[in-house]
């Protein structure tokens, strides 16, 4: 209903005050005020033409009126109320309508009418080569993963990379680790974890003698200089690594990447990003490091190439950016954690000066930091969980709940590992993404309140109904006489505005709010309405298609988190 109104708002903002308006303004209107939706666009207006907003709102809901006479079947009224909002009413066959709709399009019901001109590539997960997944990685691949299910809808095409972490000095101190005190045949009973012990201890020998770090960057210029022996072992390390990330994407149910451009794939394209910088009189020489000084912009100082001769990532991220650019994406989103923020800072600048980005060809989306209740998490302490053990703990943990509530499920395996799936990501997802996180099991597996398993089992709940009515629901004509019924079938319409929102602010916490909120009316209406006990045939029969529709939009926002809807829980 909303996709309905913005339109006509704003092709009358247009007409009336010569105002182009990307987005309007529309949202549901909060319980007691009087109207369906509302919108602020008067007081937005109001800035910009310095007038008064009741007086612009009054305008607007003039232009209204006039337009709906000149609409058969008009079925939304515009009213005006103090200060200046714009409230809009709807009638009751609308939003009948609007159920017949989701329960004909079904899965594709919320999709978007019409989509952004934007070919888009996002990256996300960014695993390092030679160190075991854990709990930290899990925010990029959730958050990409759902950006990617949303941003699938809204635009013309998208892309999707890794940006796999293969190529940087970290590759020098485990050079110099596994030379040092590698031995082949236990690393080969488990190489990732035995590659990650290396590198710890070589850490902390660095730690205690810093001197001993130039040795490790040193071991890293002979790998860019395409030394046989470092190179040989760096593609062992890269296949070993690659091998345990594709079981990853399964084990946390991610869509697996387009394109497999990692770090190192940009090896041979640096030394042109190098020119261009030079070309633009934008690259200096400062204590033997090639550098942008981005000082007149805050940004401090810019390293491009080490004293050393060691390449860096602001350089290879230049390099992936202008690529990426060539293979026609006109929009690039990072999802990396947000204390990257000075160094995609500094990349876009670079970028913008080199006259090859403007402000909406790029965006860093960026999240806060998961820890644990006892400290923050570090790979080079070896302070961590890893991902595989949390997932197989948590599918434990959601296999007894299961067993305690409904020991008789059946295929409860399934329906546990979905449900811990389901937990894990929801838990991400309903956070505030720039927020930092602290995990713990309570909120992530709790079947109560704003958490995976309490939508999931909503969903559930009221797939049972229609399991049990052995009668197919009305698909039109619908017949109802409750007040809670109306605003279900209110909350039902918003959800495809939603899928747009949360596509312009890249926050998939905007469809889990709407999926807490939607569960918690369906909720109270099964407790409140008799459904299959009702007598009224055709009555019953509108209830049972308010359930289904209910279940088929709840089933359709889990699938935008990566998240599956089990019919019995």
């Amino acid at each position: 209903m909303i996709e309905q109104i913005k339109p006509k708002l704003k092709k009358i903002i247009k007409k009336r005050y010569r105002v182009e308006r990307n987005d309007v303004h529309v949202d549901k209107a909060i319980d007691g005020v009087g109207a369906d939706y509302y919108s602020k666009e008067a007081f937005l207006l109001a800035k910009q033409l310095r007038r008064k907003p009741l007086d612009i709102a009054n305008e607007i809901a003039e232009d209204w009126k006039s337009s709906q006479q000149y609409s058969v079947g008009s079925k939304m009224e515009a009213n005006v109320a103090e200060p200046g909002y714009l409230n809009f009413n709807i009638d009751d066959g609308l939003l009948h309508e609007n159920l017949a709709d989701i329960l004909k399009q079904k899965n594709k019901y919320g999709h978007p009418r019409e989509k952004r001109e934007l070919k888009v590539l996002i990256e996300y997960f960014q695993p390092n080569i030679a160190k075991p997944l854990h709990i930290g990685h899990m925010r990029s691949a959730i958050i990409g993963d759902s950006l990617f299910r949303i941003n699938a809808l809204c635009v013309d095409e998208i892309g999707s990379d890794t940006h796999m972490g293969d190529w940087g000095t970290q590759f020098g101190i485990l050079l110099y680790a596994y030379k040092k005190y590698g031995d082949d045949k236990i690393i080969k009973t488990d190489p990732i974890n035995e590659l990650n012990k290396l590198y710890i201890k070589a850490n902390t020998e660095i730690e205690a003698k810093p001197e001993l770090r130039e040795l490790a960057k040193a071991e890293f210029v002979k790998l860019e200089k395409n030394d046989k022996e470092n190179r040989r072992l760096w593609q062992q390390f890269v296949k070993w690594s690659e091998e345990r990330f594709f079981e990853i994407y399964d084990l946390l149910d991610i869509k697996k990447h387009k394109h497999n451009w990692p770090e190192s794939f940009y090896e041979d394209k640096m030394p042109a990003v190098v020119e261009k910088l030079k070309a633009a009189n934008l690259l200096k020489e400062s204590q033997g490091a090639q550098v942008v000084d981005l000082s007149e912009h805050n940004l401090g100082t810019a390293i491009i190439i080490k004293s050393d001769g060691g390449t860096t990532y602001l350089l290879r991220d230049l390099a992936t950016y202008l690529f990426r650019k060539q293979k026609g994406y006109s929009k690039q989103l990072y999802v990396v954690d947000s204390r990257q923020s000075h160094h995609f800072n500094q990349l876009f600048k670079i970028l913008e000066l080199l006259g090859e980005l403007t402000q909406d060809d790029a965006e860093h989306i960026d999240f806060g930091f998961m820890s644990l209740p006892e400290g923050a998490l570090s790979t080079r302490k070896g302070n961590i969980i890893e991902l595989e053990k949390l997932v197989n703990e948590a599918i434990q943990k959601a296999k007894k709940t299961i067993q305690d509530k409904n020991p008789q499920l059946e295929n409860s395996d399934k329906v546990a590992r979905q449900v811990a799936i389901g937990a894990l990501k929801y838990f991400d997802l309903s956070h505030n993404r720039h927020s930092d996180i602290v995990f713990t099991w309570e909120k992530v597996l709790n079947f109560e309140g704003n958490t995976g398993p309490y939508i999931q089992y909503t969903h559930a709940r009221l797939h049972s109904i229609l399991r049990k009515a052995h009668e197919m629901p009305l698909t039109k004509s619908f017949e109802f006489k409750f007040d809670i019924e109306r605003d279900l079938l209110t909350f039902l319409s918003i959800y495809p505005s939603l899928i747009q929102t949360a596509s312009f602010k890249s926050e998939p916490k905007v469809l889990t709010d709407y999926l807490f909120g939607l569960a918690s009316i369906a909720n109270k209406y099964y407790q409140e309405i008799r459904i299959l006990e009702e007598e009224n045939k055709a009555v019953r029969k509108s209830r049972l298609a308010l359930i289904q529709g209910t279940v088929q939009v709840l089933k359709n926002g889990l699938a935008l988190l990566g998240i599956e809807a089990p019919e019995e829980m």
